[in-house]
């Protein structure tokens, strides 16, 4: 397990527990925190044992946007947590706010370290750098995919987050290729040209007009002979964000919006290399 893994599921033992708790000892906590009797721990345990049932998805599925909820789910029970403390507005006893004291920390600590973690899922190797991978087995030959996908002078035209591109110099490795969204522009310099294999582009990410906040963009186009009659197109992307912070809380909607991308760009090369 992972850092993350390993938050999520500290996460969830101790939100269930106090789940339990609260369902099963519901008449000894209203009496403990001197509130009247109601359903208000009956209803705290089942939410609690709810929220446990989401942490322990994202144990396997580690999905950046679920996971950037729960803590800010985290952070908002310290958040109420402090203002009971602060205003006391249902007059709980001097054991009740101890409880929940105790109770607002653990879940600060546990929110701090599944932070940590989310800044570093999806990095390899390189600390900071992340990777992350699409791919789609489409019907035809290696050739065939290649003369469709290494068309790099009209990415434009299967990319849905590019309106223009078009080569300005060279040709394969060296070429330099223009790129523009809406009003932003940038370009991107292939590094690797191996004809029929893969291809690779880094972004100038200093370009003014560039519109995302990476200090380091590379993107790599593979593709793979899986039968006579089937190919792989593997998309491989290696980023860096320029501040630390965006890690937690930009890479989340960032990973969200360019699997969107990706998965359409896939969709309209597949369409192009079957039809």
């Amino acid at each position: 397990m992972n850092t993350l893994q390993k938050s999520l599921t500290a996460n969830a033992v101790f939100s269930s527990t106090c789940g339990i708790i609260s369902i099963l000892f519901k008449n000894d906590l209203e009496h403990l925190f001197g509130i009247a009797s109601n359903s208000t721990f009956l209803i705290l345990g089942i939410l609690l044992l709810i929220f446990a049932l989401t942490l322990v998805i994202e144990v396997k599925k580690q999905r950046a946007l679920s996971v950037l909820w729960i803590i800010i789910q985290d952070l908002l029970w310290v958040i109420g947590s402090a203002i009971l403390l602060l205003f006391n507005p249902f007059d709980i006893t001097t054991e009740g706010q101890v409880i929940i004291a105790i109770v607002a920390f653990v879940v600060l600590q546990l929110a701090f370290v599944q932070a940590r973690g989310l800044a570093r899922i999806d990095e390899e190797h390189t600390r900071g750098l992340k990777v992350i991978r699409f791919s789609r087995t489409v019907k035809g030959t290696r050739r065939e995919l290649w003369d469709v996908i290494s068309d790099v002078g009209n990415y434009h035209q299967v990319a849905p987050n590019i309106d223009n591109s078009k080569i300005i110099s060279g040709e394969r490795e060296g070429m330099v290729r223009s790129c523009s969204h809406g009003k932003d522009s940038w370009t991107e310099t292939c590094t690797l040209w191996e004809n029929e294999k893969q291809y690779a582009f880094e972004v100038n990410t200093k370009a003014p007009d560039y519109p995302y906040p990476l200090k380091f963009l590379k993107g790599t186009w593979i593709v793979n002979e899986l039968t006579s009659s089937e190919s792989e197109i593997v998309m491989i992307f290696e980023f860096e964000y320029k501040k630390a912070l965006q890690n937690i809380l930009v890479h989340p909607l960032m990973t969200y919006k360019f699997t969107k991308v990706c998965k359409a760009l896939l969709d309209n090369w597949q369409h192009m290399i079957e039809k």
